[in-house]
């Protein structure tokens, strides 16, 4: 009876590490699409400032510091040349990968987790308008904090899942134990 305890048990851990890993991938990846929205709306409003003739500079949200959550954007012209930026940095920290642009370049729009230098992680989205490459950027820190905190929260929930399942399992086999003599009692009393 015990060995059979046993297989129920180890089959109810694979179904809840599968079910734990596949919540936990679609959280991970929930929390990931929702920081590029953040660097697309930058990225759209700079845009938008472009085709109503306002100059890059001006075009910009206000001047950003790249180690809080706030979106920034980028802006590179036709020869992937930095323009200006509404980040507190310079292009020399800061430089977006020439292949991304060239992959802009080809269709229209890209979307990429950049990291320019340890410790900042970007969801960011490149847009081209016109002979303006123009990057929004937004921190991954939220998200990815966010994310640890769920894959704790997860594994301690994990963790009770497996010892409440054995615990149910050993009174659930007691119980059927006794059962079953009570059953054998019966029969050989006849």
């Amino acid at each position: 009876m015990k060995r059979k305890l046993i297989i129920v048990w180890v089959l109810l851990m694979i179904a809840g590490v599968f079910t734990a890993g596949c919540t936990f991938v679609a959280f991970q990846q929930s929390q990931r699409l929702n920081a590029y929205q953040p660097a697309v709306t930058a990225a759209k409003q700079t845009v938008f400032g472009l085709k109503h003739g306002q100059k890059p500079k001006h075009a910009l949200p206000i001047i950003t510091d790249v180690s809080t959550n706030t979106p920034f954007v980028l802006i590179y012209d036709n020869n992937k040349k930095f323009v200006v930026s509404s980040a507190n940095v310079t292009d020399m920290e800061f430089k977006y990968p020439d292949a991304s642009l060239t992959y802009i370049n080809k269709h229209s729009q890209n979307r990429m987790t950049w990291q320019p230098k340890t410790g900042y992680r970007y969801a960011t989205v490149g847009i081209k308008y016109k002979n303006y490459y123009v990057i929004g950027a937004y921190s991954l820190k939220e998200a990815e904090n966010t994310t640890a905190t769920f894959a704790t929260f997860l594994f301690v929930g994990c963790v009770a899942y497996a010892a409440g399942s054995w615990i149910l399992l050993l009174i659930l086999g007691t119980v059927l134990l006794v059962s079953k003599d009570k059953v054998k009692r019966k029969k050989a009393t006849k």
